[in-house]
């Protein structure tokens, strides 16, 4: 999957469970691929750390997909498309 473009949406701050909530959306030319992710809320968070922590948690779950698992399909992005430090 080579992903073009990555989107974030419904971004929520749950604060009785201390979390953010968002739909990280990974898409491609191919197909879009929508995933549920909640990380700990940080309050001390610079801004934009939120976002690279949901992009995180959604690498962690498509690192978990089976074809990617698998090593049937490889899983890159497009030039500039990934936060550096993630």
């Amino acid at each position: 999957m080579y992903v073009t473009d990555i989107q974030i949406t419904n971004p929520t701050y749950r604060q009785t469970l201390g979390e953010l909530s968002a739909v990280v959306s990974l898409c491609s030319s191919e197909r879009d691929v929508r995933l549920l992710c909640n990380v700990p809320a940080a309050h001390e968070r610079r801004e934009g750390e939120g976002r690279l922590a949901l992009i995180r948690d959604a690498m962690r779950q498509i690192s978990r997909m089976p074809e990617i698992r698998a090593g049937r399909e490889e899983l890159s992005f497009a030039p500039g498309l990934m936060p550096r430090d993630s």
